[in-house]
């Protein structure tokens, strides 16, 4: 008999794979979106939470996407989602372009940091033969400063 119990469980969990299929089909419906790395659900209509770039990422899941990502891309594309993901940073989580190495804020101010090309000089630290003055030799750095009220590790 244990055949036909085996039997009802798997029709069971057959269904229930079913349905949580038709609640994702009715989510998706609804405008709702799923980050593909921590699969927690977003509103569509909010540009904020989630960034586009074939793949759907969470801000938060952000810290550990990107590298990850950016080592499986081609170079041209990694520059054309670099600048997308600049952007989205900039206007949507208060991110800061960093044009010079120098001015770069204290590790302990910023929630995150990353390097990307500069769109200006397509990485070449070049304009025509003079330096680019919008990087610091090919590369920018978008930082997102840490917010008021979260916890805060004093430099050491």
């Amino acid at each position: 008999m244990p055949d036909e119990a085996d039997k009802g469980l798997l029709e069971r969990l057959a269904r229930i794979e079913r349905e949580l299929g038709h609640l994702k089909d009715a989510l998706g419906l609804l405008g709702v979106r799923r980050c593909c790395r921590c699969q927690k659900f977003f509103r569509r209509a909010d540009g904020a939470a989630l960034f586009d770039c074939g793949d759907l990422v969470c801000y938060p899941c952000i810290h550990e996407w990107w590298p990850r990502r950016c080592a499986e891309l081609a170079v041209k594309d990694r520059e054309i989602i670099e600048r997308r993901l600049v952007s989205w940073l900039v206007t949507h989580h208060n991110g800061q372009v960093i044009h010079d190495l120098r001015k770069m804020p204290e590790d302990h101010l910023q929630e995150l940091r990353i390097v990307a090309t500069c769109g200006e000089c397509n990485g070449t630290g070049a304009q025509g033969h003079q330096r680019c003055p919008y990087c610091d030799g090919g590369s920018i750095w978008v930082v997102v400063p840490r917010r008021r009220g979260d916890r805060e590790t004093a430099p050491e």
